[in-house]
């Protein structure tokens, strides 16, 4: 392989566990939308499904298609949304639906769709859902229309940040879904998403948490204390050549070598989803020492100057870990999040899941392995 995503499955399972005890062992909806955040939706539900993760949220229908299509038969909410038209096909594939006004609740009716719905609440997102008083409405006019509402939900818009004014908006989005946790004939009620989850889950709010990012033991912050990190990109030393002159790397001609230095080529590029902010500014790791990238970073490959401490060590075919700890750190180097360098991880990235630490199963473009 080129370029691989490590993805340790023993890590996850004590992650859902810790997350567990975080959440004061309130049920875990794991969050699996956009691949898994890339790791692989339909591998990672069935690997949660056997730590004894029950409800699954995803996107859009077509990924909750994905998962039917697989043989996934637990519990799966799209979170983000569906069209009236789409919700037909939900119905048939056994998904749950989340509702967001009221038009959608009357068409519902009308159709004689029997869905299970979760009730959508805005309270201070933004985005979509009902008003808190909106909502309340919209679950009585369900219950007169034999509309099967399994849960009410909110999302938290700031709940990854540390400062004074974002706690304090936090804490006024819970108290403004408070109503809703009184509510005993809904199955799911839920607020608290990765960051409610390590922040606000003391608050005795929900019997449902939304366990995202934070199974793979990172954050918006970094690697998160207490957690263990799943994931691992890495990549391998396709060329070496020591320069007998000066000159100009990559594209562009931004990068500098001079007479002596040690150059490797490494197989990993922006299409692989290594950014090119990255470009003579990141590090990628060779037996432990952090390399500089030299020049911009290609579609295919990038170029590392490799140390004095290395000449001797480092060999075509050599393994490189591309991110892995400082995956944070590269993060804020293309004023981005770590959610966006997860999910964006190409299809040609190979997904090797880990069993005590050996290769357990291996998705490729070629198929399993």
């Amino acid at each position: 392989m080129r370029t691989w995503a490590e993805i340790d499955l023993d890590n996850l399972e004590y992650n859902i566990k810790k997350i567990k005890e975080l959440s004061h062992d309130r049920d875990i909806m794991a969050i699996i939308k956009a691949d898994a955040y890339g790791m692989g939706a339909v591998t990672i539900a069935k690997e949660l499904s056997n730590m004894g993760v029950k409800i699954f949220g995803v996107s859009s229908l077509e990924e909750g298609i994905e998962l039917r299509n697989s043989g996934f038969e637990n519990e799966v909410l799209i979170l983000a949304g569906t069209f009236n038209e789409e919700l037909k096909e939900a119905e048939e594939k056994n998904l749950q639906v989340t509702l967001t006004d009221f038009s959608q609740i009357e068409y519902v009716y009308e159709n004689n769709l029997s869905l299970k719905v979760h009730i959508k609440v805005d309270t201070g997102m933004g985005r979509v859902g009902f008003t808190i008083d909106e909502a309340k409405k919209a679950i009585d006019i369900c219950k007169l229309k034999n509309i099967d509402v399994v849960g009410v939900y909110s999302h938290l818009s700031v709940s990854d940040e540390s400062d004074d004014e974002s706690v304090n908006y936090t804490k006024i989005q819970l108290e403004k879904f408070k109503y809703f946790e009184k509510l005993e004939e809904i199955k799911y009620i839920h607020i608290l998403n990765s960051g409610g989850i390590l922040k606000f889950s003391k608050i005795p709010q929900s019997n449902l948490v939304r366990a995202g990012v934070i199974m793979y033991g990172v954050y918006g912050e970094g690697v998160i204390e207490g957690l263990k990190r799943v994931f691992t990109l890495k990549s391998r030393i396709l060329f070496i050549k020591e320069l007998k002159e000066d000159i100009d790397i990559s594209y562009g001609r931004v990068g500098k070598g001079y007479a002596g230095d040690l150059i490797a080529t490494i197989t990993v590029g922006y299409a692989d989803g290594f950014r090119r902010e990255l470009s003579n500014k990141g590090t990628v790791n060779i037996h432990g020492v952090e390399c500089k990238i030299v020049g911009k970073v290609c579609m295919d490959m990038l170029m590392v100057k490799i140390p004095k401490e290395l000449k001797d060590k480092v060999k075509a075919g050599d393994e490189v870990v591309v991110m892995g700890e400082d995956i944070f750190e590269k993060s804020k180097i293309v004023g981005s999040s770590i959610y966006e360098l997860f999910t964006g991880l190409s299809r040609r990235v190979s997904r090797v899941y880990l069993r005590d630490g050996k290769p357990y199963l291996i998705n490729s473009l070629i198929g399993k392995i």
